[in-house]
């Protein structure tokens, strides 16, 4: 595999199974890796020491040492004449508390898109309270794994109780369904129409 991509990076030329030549001459190759990513976790996070104890925004790191860590560790692994193939190398940043909240915006704008096009004239319009939201971030995001575990999360707690109450039919068309947590991990689900109940 290494060395037909580094074919690729030095011929600009993809020999196909079948023995078909591909030109991949004008196209951007990203590969990416979490090679260095458990030093980098440290450098973050770190367990021992002043820096451990030290308030939060004295630790914040900037994007120069990372990305040291990062292609010192690409070097380690790769060969020279594969890693002086590569033009550019960026390490990405830890997700800070407002791009978090933009993804789990954009996820619960998915879900109300698909409220709309399914229900159609019995769509309802969906409100995630801000207790709910930080919770949500909360469980389902890590320094370590980022938003990985934000779908599940979302998936756990949105999806299935709103798929309950749809499938009971206790959703008028036009409600407002509000979304809040109350103690214990449990959801709770307000449905605000001319007969406002809680579910």
């Amino acid at each position: 595999m290494m060395r037909m991509l580094l074919g690729i990076l030095d011929r600009g030329i993809l020999r196909l199974g079948d023995n078909n030549l591909v030109n991949p001459e004008r196209t951007m190759i990203f590969m990416t890796s979490n090679l260095g990513a458990e030093k980098m976790q440290k450098e973050l996070a770190p367990t021992m020491g002043f820096s451990a104890v030290a308030p939060k925004e004295a630790k914040s790191t900037g994007g120069k040492r990372l990305e040291s860590i990062g292609l010192a560790a690409a070097k380690r692994k790769f060969s020279p004449e594969f890693m002086n193939r590569i033009d550019a190398t960026i390490a990405y940043q830890p997700l800070d508390d407002k791009a978090l909240n933009a993804i789990l915006d954009l996820q619960i704008e998915n879900i109300q898109h698909h409220v709309d096009i399914r229900l159609g004239a019995r769509a309802f319009e969906l409100e995630v309270t801000p207790k709910l939201r930080r919770f949500l971030i909360d469980k389902g995001t890590s320094i370590e794994y980022g938003a990985r575990e934000l779908k599940r999360t979302i998936q756990r707690f949105i999806l299935q109780p709103l798929a309950g109450v749809i499938n009971s039919g206790q959703i008028p068309p036009g409600s407002l369904v509000d979304m809040d947590l109350k103690a214990g991990e449990k959801i709770l689900i307000r449905i605000h129409s001319d007969d406002e109940e809680d579910v």
